[in-house]
């Protein structure tokens, strides 16, 4: 379809609102990890109860491996810091409310990003996401993280899988963190903070699909509503 290929171009596709493309078997990609920061136990345990549910339901589970979300999310970034970091400091300063010390470096004030620097961080955008829709195109054919959503613009729905369990998503003391950033991570997941927490995973479609985004959330949801009510 050409507006599978034109990545922006609008899809002329339009889920039903009810969601009855339950009858036919959906094919779901599992990101498991963006190589850079691996989540923590209880959002794996998340992934696997929804690829285990999905796969009872005869729905086809592929793995998701697209290009690198490491260069979306340096793209990401020197856009949203584009203009000198000024935007956010003025919307703060409206409330008086201080930056958070994780966002402090990133969004200090600086000078604005050149025109052309920008014109090319615009290009490796548009690049990054035909290489993107390549992907997905090709896996759509195929039978054998949120910074890369934002850059692509693609629709996306978050829906609650289970809840954090101390006694279930021990910590993995053997673990080897992928980098810096993945071990700070890592060491941030603490059983008893974290016991209880919501788990949701987030469902993403291509760029205008929130119609297909939204039907297929409801499919999951209430499949795993009606796991729950079994009490499996």
């Amino acid at each position: 379809m050409p507006w599978n290929c034109e990545v922006e171009s609008s899809t002329l596709a339009r889920a039903t609102a009810d969601g009855s493309a339950a009858s036919l078997p959906l094919k779901i990609g599992m990101y498991w990890t963006d190589g850079v920061v691996t989540p923590h136990p209880p959002i794996r345990r998340g992934l696997r109860i929804v690829r285990d549910l999905l796969k009872a339901l005869r729905h086809k589970v592929v793995h998701w491996n697209p290009p690198s979300h490491t260069t979306a999310n340096h793209i990401h970034l020197a856009f949203m810091r584009a203009d000198g970091a000024h935007d956010v400091h003025r919307q703060l300063d409206l409330s008086g409310e201080p930056l958070i010390p994780q966002l402090q470096e990133s969004f200090k004030l600086h000078e604005p990003m050149p025109l052309l620097e920008y014109q090319d961080k615009t290009l490796q955008g548009k690049a990054y996401n035909e290489a993107y829709s390549d992907y997905w195109n090709a896996s759509s054919d195929d039978d054998a993280y949120t910074e890369s959503i934002n850059l692509l613009d693609y629709s996306a729905a978050v829906i609650p899988v289970t809840r954090a369990d101390k006694s279930v998503d021990t910590i993995d003391h053997d673990y080897q963190p992928l980098n810096e950033v993945d071990r700070k991570n890592w060491e941030a997941y603490d059983l008893e903070t974290y016991d209880g927490a919501p788990v949701g995973l987030q469902i993403v479609a291509r760029k205008w699909e929130e119609e297909k985004v939204w039907a297929i959330a409801k499919i999951i949801d209430t499949a795993l509503k009606n796991r729950s009510e079994k009490g499996s």
